[in-house]
């Protein structure tokens, strides 16, 4: 067996991390500046751009050990975290709009909460646009791709980030567990640890890895439920709010409240089904 095989795994290993980065972060560059629209497209493309960049990081940290890591990942999320408000706002208002089609009843009550709406996502998308103008990626990006390149030289073995997805894996599958008897934050920390392991298994081939692309569908479509109670949760927030300032409808709230917590239940039951099979995050990575 060749003694230097681990070392020539490395080197290769960090070959592909180099470029991968490069390419991810032009992504990430033409994402933060396409966002300064503020249009819903533009800041849910700069939230992936930006997941991407922080799943790539994580595989560099294992490849590449530095303490530098993390203060650059706090860069990356800098302008991600502009736009979280924002970004509440616009899933909020594209989700009434969907419900306004099919209830009839309560349009009425949905145009209202809409135009109370219009107000606050102005002032927050003037704030967004102000944070990512002020934002600097180039600089980020550029001071990301150095420092992996300069580690190279020390790059661990390959299996690095093999660890690495094995952890987020490990992460999801506890992260299930406690969604099963947690409450609403469980869930919430379980979509973020799936988020995570999902993007890094996206990326994984970009690093010469194999995964299961059925374990990569399946993440998919548990965080789209997931997605979907977190919308349903924002929507009830918004219409509390709507009502402490319009006490006279409170009949046409309280039968909104209702379907809305009715949909968000049958959303939670069906990931909670989903997130039972542990076998979702049980695959080798090649």
């Amino acid at each position: 067996m060749n003694a230097r095989a681990p070392e020539f795994a490395a080197a290769a290993e960090q070959d592909r991390l180099v470029p991968a980065l490069r390419a991810e972060s032009a992504l990430y560059v033409r994402a933060l500046h396409t966002a300064r629209t503020g249009r819903p497209r533009d800041i849910h493309a700069l939230r992936i751009a930006t997941r991407r960049m922080l799943a790539l990081l994580e595989f560099a940290a294992a490849l590449a050990p530095s303490g530098k890591w993390r203060g650059l990942a706090r860069e990356l999320r800098r302008p991600f975290r502009k736009c979280a408000r924002l970004r509440d706002l616009q899933a909020t208002r594209a989700h009434l709009r969907r419900m306004r089609a099919g209830w009839r009843g309560l349009r009425p009550l949905l145009d209202a909460v809409l135009a109370s709406l219009r107000e606050d996502i102005r002032r927050h998308q003037r704030r967004a646009i102000a944070g990512l103008e002020a934002a600097r990626p180039r600089r980020t990006t550029r001071r990301i791709v150095r420092l992996a390149r300069k580690r190279a030289a020390s790059a661990r073995p390959a299996d690095g980030a093999r660890g690495c997805i094995d952890r987020s894996r490990r992460n999801v599958r506890a992260a299930c567990r406690r969604m099963r008897t947690g409450g609403i934050e469980a869930l919430h920390r379980a979509r973020v640890a799936i988020k995570l392991c999902r993007y890094q298994l996206d990326l994984a081939p970009r690093l010469g890895l194999r995964v299961s692309p059925g374990e990569r569908l399946t993440l998919r479509r548990l965080q789209k439920e997931l997605g979907a109670v977190t919308d349903l949760e924002l929507l009830q927030h918004e219409l509390k709010r709507f009502a402490r300032h319009h006490r006279g409808q409170r009949r046409a709230l309280a039968q909104a409240r209702g379907r809305i917590r009715r949909a968000r239940e049958m959303r939670r039951k069906r990931a909670l089904a989903m997130a039972a099979r542990d076998a979702i995050v049980l695959a080798r990575t090649g």
